[in-house]
């Protein structure tokens, strides 16, 4: 996956960029592009660095001047979309920072063919106060990839983004924002918000806990956004945040029985393990339930370390069986290394285990 995606910055990209850049500036050389970006270790750079190897060539051969060089670039940006589009706005961040107002007007013209989130990180930084007001407006644009860029930009830990250290430890200046957007409409903008809230919930659990009670039955997206905010704070159980979302940890231990199998419990890395669970509810009452299952994953250190998957919610009925299956794939990822040994599995009900088994991993 990591080569595909620095793939999408290849020589035709370049050479299509050069071409559009001509286009506005017929002194432009794309050629010259080329031979800046397509050095010998261009093989081995990797997708931001070939995004800054870009931006480098691009800052070489247009204007010195700021405001000529940005509207160079809003008069191509439309024509470059998707992730690889990043090396326009890019452009913005490296060379626009002492030009606050062409930065903005740019990066919101470009967040529409791609996103600006990275971008204006460093206006965020360098001018905190000026940058949250402008969020706060954009927030409220008729375009939705305007509303996503005031909340994907101010995430504290956003993914290949500058830490937002102020942000991670005080993340006042973002609420705001979020609270104008919980109720959008767009389905674009309602991931970013909550993604965010779950970022602010990492380091301020209670802040996102009572920003979730206050919308909570808004409406059906804002208990939408609001549920996947919370999602860290579920896993680990938060007892507030189960009962806002319907489920209750007590209920686990009315279950009985409970059984977790596994077809094999002796598995090579790269294979497939089928496990089947069953549980039973007793009771005179439905139970909602939140169903997962936690793999604790060996360690290099022998250390415990361990991932919980999604499954299912339902309500079970009462005096009701329920049996279903999942799978494990063994595979090796760029994000996670399998190592042989004994790897425990856990059955979460309501994020509460209730039933395990074991199985051996081996090369």
């Amino acid at each position: 996956m990591a080569n595909v995606l620095k793939d999408l910055y290849s020589p035709a990209f370049i050479d299509r960029l050069g071409a559009a850049v001509t286009a506005v500036q017929p002194n432009f050389d794309g050629t010259a592009l080329r031979a800046f970006c397509l050095t010998s270790d261009w093989p081995d750079l990797k997708l931001m660095d070939r995004r800054d190897r870009i931006t480098a060539g691009l800052h070489a051969q247009l204007p010195a001047d700021f405001k000529r060089a940005a509207a160079i670039l809003r008069q191509i940006g439309s024509q470059f979309h998707g992730l690889a589009a990043i090396c326009l706005p890019n452009y913005v961040a490296e060379y626009g920072l002492n030009d606050w107002q062409t930065a903005m007007t740019t990066l919101a013209e470009l967040t529409r063919y791609s996103s600006a989130e990275f971008a204006i990180r460093p206006f965020i930084l360098r001018y905190p106060e000026r940058t949250a007001r402008q969020m706060l407006t954009w927030a409220a644009s008729a375009d939705e990839d305007v509303r996503r860029l005031a909340s994907e930009g101010m995430r504290p830990r956003l993914p290949w983004g500058i830490r937002l250290k102020p942000y991670v430890d005080d993340p006042a200046p973002i609420m705001p924002i979020l609270t104008r957007l919980i109720g959008d409409s767009s389905v674009y903008v309602q991931k970013s918000v909550a993604n965010n809230l779950n970022d602010i919930s990492k380091d301020h659990p209670d802040l996102v806990i009572q920003f979730a009670q206050r919308y909570w039955g808004q409406s059906p997206s804002a208990n939408w956004i609001l549920t996947r905010g919370l999602r860290t704070l579920f896993k680990q159980g938060v007892p507030a945040v189960l009962t806002l979302l319907g489920y209750d940890q007590r209920d686990a231990a009315l279950l009985t029985p409970v059984r977790l199998t596994s077809a094999v419990t002796r598995i090579a890395i790269g294979e497939v393990s089928a496990l089947t669970y069953k549980l039973r509810n007793p009771t005179k009452q439905d139970l909602p339930l939140y169903l997962g299952y936690r793999v604790h994953y060996v360690r290099q250190n022998k250390s415990d370390a361990f991932k919980d998957f999604f499954l299912k919610r339902l309500t079970l009925k009462a005096a009701t069986e329920l049996t279903g299956q999942f799978t494990i794939k063994w595979r090796q990822l760029t994000t996670r290394k399998l190592y042989p040994g004994e790897h425990a599995i856990e059955l979460l009900v309501n994020t509460v285990a209730v039933a395990g088994v074991r199985v051996q991993l081996s090369e």
